[in-house]
């Protein structure tokens, strides 16, 4: 090792344990590992310990069922200097989701609707929003390796929509999470860019949207050497959906359905993906479509996320 070392010209750094102000953590035996964030935690607490300090302490990072609304021309809004809190506060809560939280992704994705002029019950709910993250500072990204009979990597994606989820326009919100050998590496929650006429069609569209992401990771794993299972299970919890996906007849009426139904047809024609059906409340992407309930959130939350106490 040391030969090499000289060779490459290089010292050996010490094991990972702060990337991108990421803290990592590995077990002993590297079965398990841990991210988080706590620098951003002691931001937040910093920025914002008085304001949340006595609120109560939640058990959902957003209250179950709220969507915020942009606040109309002529309505009263906070003042510009808790509207620059306001957009700080949220930026905080991006980079979080980004990196460490995605529990949090469908609350924080509410919040920056108002980035424009919050009112005072956007400005609550931000608070709220900080103060679970602060309460549950100790929890991070979740990663246990889940090994297959096989040699080959095992990838899963489940989808899920939130049909006229926004009730300033009625567009619906598309969620994801995409899971390798047991890892959540990509999750995403987002307004659909169209209005969906039915909650088969915003499904669809949610599903189309995910399985994008399918092709990206294959071929990343492929040129590392790893070989992937195929074809890669695609979970919707809407029969309609997964019809509309093998039926171009029903989802070609528009030209945003029609090219999303061929690019989804192709790739299950090719044997890349598999969509199948899954129980509204066996789909972990739920929690990236709306805020759900304490119950709900409780089902999932601990196959996305952790305690930094569980590598010990």
């Amino acid at each position: 090792r040391q030969v090499r070392e000289k060779e490459l010209g290089r010292t050996m750094e010490s094991e990972l344990s702060d990337y991108l102000s990421c803290e990592i953590r590995l077990k002993g035996d590297r079965s398990k590992a841990w991210i988080g964030q706590p620098h951003m935690m002691k931001k937040l607490e910093k920025t914002f310990g008085e304001e949340v300090d006595r609120r109560q302490r939640y058990r959902t990072a957003g209250t179950p069922g709220l969507g915020l609304m942009k606040v109309p021309e002529g309505e009263e809004r906070i003042d510009n200097d808790r509207q620059s809190r306001y957009r700080t506060g949220v930026g905080m809560l991006l980079f979080l989701i980004k990196h460490s939280r995605p529990d949090m992704a469908n609350a924080v994705r509410e919040l920056s609707k108002c980035l424009d002029g919050a009112n005072e019950a956007a400005y609550k709910e931000m608070l709220r929003v900080i103060k679970y993250a602060i309460d549950t500072r100790n929890r991070g990204l979740r990663i246990h390796t889940i090994i297959g009979k096989t040699l080959k990597w095992i990838i899963l994606l489940f989808t899920d929509s939130d049909w006229s989820g926004d009730k300033n326009d009625r567009k619906s919100i598309s969620g994801y999470m995409l899971f390798v050998n047991g890892v959540l590496v990509s999750w995403r929650s987002k307004k659909q860019p169209v209005v969906s006429l039915s909650s088969s069609e915003a499904e669809f569209y949610a599903c189309a949207e995910a399985v994008k992401e399918i092709p990206f990771i294959i071929q990343v794993l492929l040129f590392l050497g790893v070989q992937v299972e195929t074809p890669v299970e695609v979970f919707v919890d809407n029969v309609g959906a997964i019809f509309m996906s093998e039926n171009a007849s029903s989802s070609s009426r528009t030209r945003h359905m029609d090219t999303r139904w061929f690019y989804v047809n192709d790739l299950q024609s090719d044997k890349i993906v598999l969509i199948k059906f899954v129980r509204s409340e066996d789909n972990v992407a739920d929690v990236a479509t709306k805020n759900v309930s304490g119950e709900t959130q409780d089902a999932h939350l601990e196959r996305i996320t952790a305690e930094k106490s569980y590598i010990e």
